[in-house]
């Protein structure tokens, strides 16, 4: 169980093993929030360990990771569920080539939150911890390790109470069981369930992995059952629908956020006995007393249960989020993890839902040992909730109804909406346009029935304009972005407003945007060396050299000088003992010199000395 502040599933899931090495990463949520997955890459190239507003305080800092680790991580969302930033970045454009919306082919909405990883050996017979089991060894080979996780959790960081569970495994020549097929078949249907074009290339990437982890074999938690753990997906064509637990068991506990009657009904199906159900309060209201009488013991998440004491506690949702059913039947119970709340919509395929079954030995009533129900409630869960009772649903203002109505009419035609993002321009100046030529009569009703804004994420919501006339705004080369952000309302009382925010196709987009944020990020010689100096280190020198306010501070002539003894040391020691860390430092000045502004950084002494140490790398190749 992953309590609010638990950064493990962000910080340490996609982090290789010793002797590894990240080659790709494919990530599936129905919600995103996008400061999230900037700071993803800085986790696998870093070992930073800060809280999120720390990961995010420096640009220069993500931007290199960016460069290093950014391409490995793809992500797949429902096309509605990329959140609109809290604070405008313009880094977030960086991320335009990894995230893609995708919608579910049963009409419904896209949940899975899976995280699938592949990682390669850095060299030959290295040793690497190749299960998640603490001590555990094995023999690097040239088969890659895989790494998957179904959690509950999307990629945020809001405060809920979630569950993930995460095994390591390597590619079998076959696999005769297939536990992992349903898993592999959700990877090989991603880039077709996508809303525009997946790169051939990295199409046939994702499908490699897919094969890869429908030959393996993952294994479950230490003290479990010797069973590979089971993977069940639910609303792809030909997925097994409506998805039901095992059915002989004798006690159930279900833990979902959002419940109904038809979902409630598919877990309990014939099970006899006890039946313990933990929800929202809401989400209990809504129910009969009939349904809940088919439950013998039901309760809600207790007050105390979050912490509310941050500062991020009154802007980020907090709460019940975790998705569990563990089946006790004869000695075993049957645990099943993953995004399926327990509703129609989600065991039933109209949703796209990816679940994890593992099995362990109950235990003994009033025993210490086993994984069943009861040893689960004593763990601490138990402590956590409140019986629950029923508080009468407050009558909701018609006019507030269809204000909702019209709001999420006005959502959905923007989602269905042929939108394209327009730049044209040189330079540094540049204008960004949205084209709305393509919409239908009936979205332009949709969305001419509430009020509407638009803006490019990567500026301020104070530059938002009306959708119609369509916007066109100057920006600086670095804003331009795919990311367009849209906010849905009505002057109702007590009617919320929607926002949103969607990757568009584009026309006219500059593809040196990532060279122009780097010299607006270095922007003189001084801070060239600093950040040189840092590079030859690795990411966390990086890191600290931000601490000490390297790319803050106007470090101007208190930078190091050309002629200090250790910059110029440094170089040729690293060319000498491992020429393979000048990568960084040598696509670094690459990228510089592709404009005026970027070449009036690098002092001409050091592009000397720095041809010098090329030319001598050069001769040693050949020799």
């Amino acid at each position: 169980m992953l309590s609010p502040d638990s950064r493990t599933v962000a910080f340490d899931l996609l982090r290789p093993p010793s002797g590894y090495t990240l080659d790709l990463a494919v990530l599936t949520t129905y919600t995103l929030d996008l400061e999230a997955l900037l700071a993803l890459p800085l986790s696998v190239v870093s070992e930073a360990e800060g809280g999120l507003e720390e990961l995010l305080a420096d640009p220069l800092l993500l931007l290199e990771a960016l460069r290093r680790a950014g391409e490995r991580i793809q992500l797949f969302v429902d096309q509605s569920g990329i959140a609109v930033p809290r604070l405008p970045r313009e880094l977030y454009s960086m991320l335009e080539s990894s995230v893609h919306p995708v919608r579910a082919p049963g009409g419904g909405i896209f949940h899975p939150k899976v995280w699938v990883a592949r990682f390669t050996p850095t060299g030959p017979g290295i040793g690497v911890t190749a299960g998640r089991e603490e001590g555990r060894q094995d023999v690097a080979n040239d088969q890659p390790l895989l790494r998957v996780a179904v959690l509950t959790r999307n990629l945020t960081f809001d405060r809920s109470w979630d569950v993930a569970l995460a095994s390591d495994a390597r590619p079998e020549p076959e696999s005769p069981f297939g536990p992992s097929r349903s898993l592999a078949e959700l990877i090989h249907a991603l880039p077709d369930l996508a809303t525009t074009s997946v790169p051939p290339d990295l199409v046939a990437r994702v499908r490699t992995l897919a094969d890869q982890i429908g030959r393996a074999q993952f294994p479950p938690p230490p003290g479990f059952l010797r069973h590979p753990i089971k993977y069940h997906v639910v609303g792809l064509p030909g997925a097994r629908a409506p998805w039901r637990p095992i059915s002989d068991g004798r006690r159930t506990l279900a833990i979902a956020p959002f419940v109904n009657r038809t979902g409630l009904e598919a877990v309990r199906g014939p099970a006899w006995g006890e039946g313990l159900l933990v929800s929202l309060q809401n989400e209990l209201d809504k129910l009969s007393d009939d349904v809940l009488s088919a439950w013998s013991d039901v309760r809600t998440l207790s007050d105390l249960a979050v912490d509310e004491e941050t500062e991020d506690a009154a802007v980020r949702p907090a709460g019940l989020h975790a998705k569990l059913i563990a089946v006790e039947h004869g000695w075993d119970v049957t645990w099943y993890v993953g995004s399926a709340n327990l509703t129609a919509a989600a065991l039933h395929g109209r949703n796209v839902e990816a679940l994890a079954e593992i099995r362990a030995r109950k235990g003994r009533s009033r025993g210490k040992s086993g994984f069943g129900i009861d040893r689960f409630l004593e763990s601490g869960f138990d402590r956590l909730c409140t019986p629950y009772q029923r508080i009468a649903i407050p009558d909701v203002d018609e006019e507030v109804v269809e204000a909702r109505g019209r709001l999420n009419a006005a959502r959905d035609a923007l989602l269905e909406a042929d939108m394209t993002v327009v730049c044209y321009g040189s330079g540094e100046e540049w204008t960004w346009a949205l084209d709305c030529g393509g919409l239908d009569a009936e979205p332009l009703r949709a969305l001419a029935a509430v009020d509407v804004l638009a803006w490019p994420i990567s500026v301020s919501e104070d530059m938002a304009h009306p959708l119609h006339p369509p916007p066109a705004l100057t920006l600086p080369i670095q804003h331009l972005t795919r990311f367009v952000a849209f906010r849905l309302s009505v002057p109702i009382p007590g009617v919320d407003e929607v926002k949103l925010a969607l990757r568009l196709p584009a026309r006219g987009m500059p593809g040196d945007r990532m060279h122009h944020a780097l010299v607006g990020l270095i922007s003189d010689p001084g801070r060239f060396l600093r950040f040189l100096r840092a590079l030859l280190g690795d990411l966390d020198a990086v890191a600290g050299w931000m601490g000490a306010g390297g790319s803050r501070a106007n470090v101007g002539d208190q930078g190091p000088r050309l002629d200090s003894e250790t910059l110029l040391e440094d170089v040729v020691r690293t060319a000498s003992r491992a020429p393979e860390r000048l990568g960084p430092v040598r696509r670094l000045i690459a990228d510089l010199r592709k404009t005026e502004r970027g070449c009036a950084v690098i002092p001409d002494d050091f592009l000397r000395v720095w041809e010098a140490v090329e030319s001598a790398i050069r001769e040693r190749g050949r020799s």
